[in-house]
């Protein structure tokens, strides 16, 4: 294939985008459908890592006792109140541990979201949260529709028994440092991958793939934020 629009590059059938625009009905689908199913050619070959993505990983490395990060794949073309997001992209905001909120609201960490791949705003971590995290940055940091996304989490390397739990994985970034990574997503994941939760680390809904495309995004992150 020499050609595809990122703005849908899954080619969504009619009742996955049932899914997508009717929570309620994803429900009943989850079991059935596998949206990347049957369509590889439609992988792309990288995700794309905004400026504000890198910065917010270089925060995160800084302060890995105060906070992780929450981790987002927009799996089609999104408009949120910032701007419009080109299907692919790779998502990082980070979350207040207890620590992090011990140290009060007027603690300035530098975060930001992305207004476009290059430009950003500044806004402060994920303080409290009533959601799950990945929905909560889409749904209340950009202001998108979450049921257009995939979520994981990245946090401090998990030990050797929850390592070994196919949710959970760590991996050494670009810049040498391990991080556990969480591939479980309460709301996200879902309906994108049959039913699972977690990402899958096996060739159920082209999972494996998947996470090689966001360890590689996190690669990009680590690699340096933009200036």
């Amino acid at each position: 294939m020499t050609h595809y629009d990122r703005r849908a590059f899954f080619g969504l059938t009619a009742g996955a985008l049932s899914v997508l625009h009717n929570p309620q009905a994803a429900l009943a689908q989850t079991q059935k459908i596998c949206v990347t199913s049957g369509l590889p050619e439609f992988l792309p070959a990288r995700l794309t890592v905004d400026c504000a993505s890198r910065k917010n990983y270089t925060i995160f490395r800084a302060n890995s006792r105060y906070m992780g990060l929450a981790g987002a794949v927009n799996m089609t073309w999104v408009r949120g109140r910032y701007g419009g997001y080109e299907a692919g992209n790779l998502f990082l905001f980070p979350w207040l541990k207890e620590k992090g909120r011990a140290l009060g609201p007027t603690k300035a960490w530098g975060s930001v979201i992305p207004l476009s791949s290059t430009q950003t705003m500044r806004k402060e971590p994920i303080n409290r949260w009533l959601i799950p995290l990945d929905e909560h940055f889409c749904r209340y940091c950009i202001d998108v529709p979450w049921e257009s996304f995939i979520g994981f989490r990245v946090d401090v390397a998990f030990d050797i028994a929850d390592s070994r739990r196919p949710w959970y994985s760590n991996s050494k970034l670009a810049d040498g440092r391990t991080w556990g990574i969480g591939w479980n997503s309460s709301n996200l994941n879902g309906p994108w991958f049959g039913g699972s939760r977690w990402i899958p680390d096996n060739d159920q809904c082209k999972g494996a793939s998947w996470r090689k495309l966001i360890i590689d995004g996190l690669m990009q992150a680590s690699a340096g934020a933009c200036v």
